[in-house]
């Protein structure tokens, strides 16, 4: 009927733009004319759920999964309301593991799976999804987290902590922090060509590092090696260099290097950061990561991530009540900050506040989902699919 497509089209077109309650009387209008169409159903839960009217996401992706069990939109939706509105966690495995089955690549929903098996103790049945998770996709972050505190339940911080250290390096706000320390922000623009680049210092080391936030290393190393031939004391060069033999695994490389940098100029950030990691990398320097990241946290206080690190580096001291001091103070900077949310998590586990851990398990898995845009992808290959 046209005047439903209308009225579905002018709440979607509502909905994408943040203006939820008009989308939501446009979706009520809309099922006045027809109450049969999954997607205006699917529609109202994702508003629903944005407004945290939980009992009312339900019904409603309850209705849409009714009238057609494929709408893996609707799933989504469903599951997140269960997980966010708590204790009903058979109801939520069962609508993660349908999801799993209807777009059976889709990774969240085996890592919501494994978190609602988690919270149901189930947890060899939590592992299995997350493992699964990791198999679709090795650079789940939130999988490995998940992980890491399973083996904290069951082995303790020793055998958790360098997994806390891999999801650290899979999630790419410790990428985004070092980047803002050495200035480079994502413009909209392309890097440029390494051989279009002036032949001057200030060209190569901006084009430098415009290729390393496009992962383009070998390029922004070939740039920084002829900034340091020309300046072999050149401690921003020296920070690059340091971040680039990071994501190449090579750690002692990365250490002289930021060592180097700092001899010549103690106020060059991106190789206190260098140093800081390659310190978190080596067994046994958890002391000198902390020393580092403390004082990366007093240069940068407005930074989130620098508290994050501090905090992890304390993990391996088992200074517990510090570091969960610092992770708070990173979900103050920000929120929605999911390392510091798995952090803390951590830290009330090793006290035995399993309720609170959860919590912040759940509020993690809310902003990671919401960042995502989830919701959105699958309503796009959705109608995608039925047209």
């Amino acid at each position: 009927m046209a005047d439903r497509s209308q009225q579905l089209a002018l709440a979607e077109g509502l909905a994408r733009q943040g203006h939820v309650q008009p989308a939501v009387e446009a979706c009520y209008q809309a099922l006045r004319i027809d109450d049969n169409e999954a997607l205006t159903h699917c529609l109202l839960a994702e508003l629903m759920l944005t407004g945290d009217f939980y009992d009312e996401a339900i019904s409603a992706a309850s209705r849409a999964i009714e009238i057609d069990p494929d709408c893996a939109p609707a799933y989504l939706a469903l599951g997140l309301s269960y997980d966010r509105r708590g204790g009903m966690w058979d109801q939520s495995i069962l609508v993660w593991h349908e999801l799993a089955e209807v777009v059976p690549d889709l990774v969240t929903a085996h890592v919501q799976l494994g978190e609602a098996f988690a919270a149901a103790a189930f947890d060899d049945e939590a592992i299995d999804a997350w493992r699964k998770a990791l198999e679709l996709d090795p650079a789940e972050a939130r999988a490995m987290y998940n992980l890491a505190l399973a083996a904290l339940k069951k082995e303790g911080m020793a055998t958790a902590l360098p997994g806390f250290r891999k999801a650290g390096e899979l999630d790419p706000s410790q990428d985004d922090l070092f980047f803002a320390l050495a200035g480079i922000f994502d413009d909209g623009n392309p890097a440029p060509d390494p051989t279009d680049v002036a032949e001057d210092r200030a060209a190569r080391l901006e084009a430098a590092g415009a290729l390393a936030y496009e992962e383009d290393f070998f390029s922004a190393a070939e740039l920084i090696r002829l900034v340091l031939t020309e300046n072999p004391d050149d401690p921003e060069a020296l920070g690059l260099t340091a971040y680039l033999y990071l994501k190449q695994e090579a750690v002692n490389e990365a250490m002289a290097c930021a060592l180097r940098a700092l001899t010549i100029s103690t106020k060059t950030p991106t190789a206190v950061y260098a140093l800081g990691v390659s310190f978190s990398k080596r067994a046994g320097l958890s002391k000198n990561a902390a020393r580092v990241f403390a004082a990366l946290a007093k240069a940068v206080p407005n930074q989130p991530m620098p508290h994050v690190l501090f905090a992890e580096a304390l993990l391996g001291l088992q200074k517990y009540g510090q570091a969960a001091q610092s992770y708070r103070r990173a979900i103050a900077l920000d929120p929605a900050c999911v390392r510091a949310r798995f952090g803390l998590a951590a830290v009330l586990l090793t006290e035995g506040r399993h309720a609170e851990a959860m919590w912040e398990i759940r509020r993690a898995a809310y902003h990671d989902t919401r960042r995502q845009g989830l919701f959105w992808q699958l309503y796009d290959s959705y109608v995608e699919g039925r047209s």
